[in-house]
């Protein structure tokens, strides 16, 4: 079994190439496997269903970028097997990285987003990335993406009474079954109206989103 490298916790990106794939979730998926640990490109590709030709293509690509190391080296009759690893367990991508199409894809850039922004900024201080955004693996194994390591730091920390009221954070991949997707719907409008109305003295911004991914 290959050793584990002592992962870096967050890893700010300056690669281009490695900002492209992080933006995409399409493409940031086939990172997923390599972030829970080291494994081979023929297990990602079971994971995945693909041909082994196409998640090798993938692992170049990452490697190309920055975003994955080889760990450690099986020798037998013929090719090595190699096992890959995450470089880091989180990854900061400076939005300047991201191609234009990408930023509007991962988020649509109307009044409401500008609001947020700024009561992100202004909440957080200067302990947020402002200009940033973070990709990472969830505790129940979800890529997702938020603005701040806030958003990746653990729920103890994050709800504390002293942090502020912010969140904010979108995952892709979330398996749910229609029944349950439609109890989420549920649970989450009842939530919203229970707080509509409270006429409290703070004004705050509320974005919620739910839909199949496409």
């Amino acid at each position: 079994m290959p050793g584990t490298l002592e992962k870096a916790l967050l890893l700010e990106v300056s690669n281009p190439l490695a900002a492209r794939i992080l933006a995409n979730p399409e493409v940031a998926l086939f990172l997923k496997p390599f972030m829970r640990g080291p494994t081979t490109v023929k297990a990602a590709a079971q994971e995945f269903k693909l041909p082994l030709q196409a998640m090798h293509y993938r692992v170049l690509q990452m490697l190309r970028a920055g975003l994955l190391e080889v760990v450690g080296v099986k020798p037998r009759q013929g090719r090595a097997i190699k096992h890959y690893q995450a470089t880091a367990l989180a990854f900061q991508v400076p939005l300047g990285l991201i191609p234009h199409n990408l930023l509007e894809s991962l988020t649509d850039h109307v009044s409401w987003k500008s609001q947020l922004e700024r009561g992100l900024a202004r909440a957080l201080g200067g302990r947020g990335f402002q200009g940033q955004m973070v990709v990472y693996l969830s505790k129940d194994g979800l890529l997702t993406w938020g603005s701040s390591l806030y958003d990746w730091e653990e729920g103890a920390v994050l709800l504390a009474p002293e942090h502020p009221a912010v969140l904010n954070l979108w995952i892709g991949g979330l398996a749910l079954s229609r029944a349950d997707a439609k109890a989420l719907q549920r649970e989450l409008w009842e939530l919203y109206e229970r707080y509509a109305h409270r006429g409290g003295a703070e004004k705050y911004v509320l974005h919620l989103g739910l839909a199949p991914a496409p």
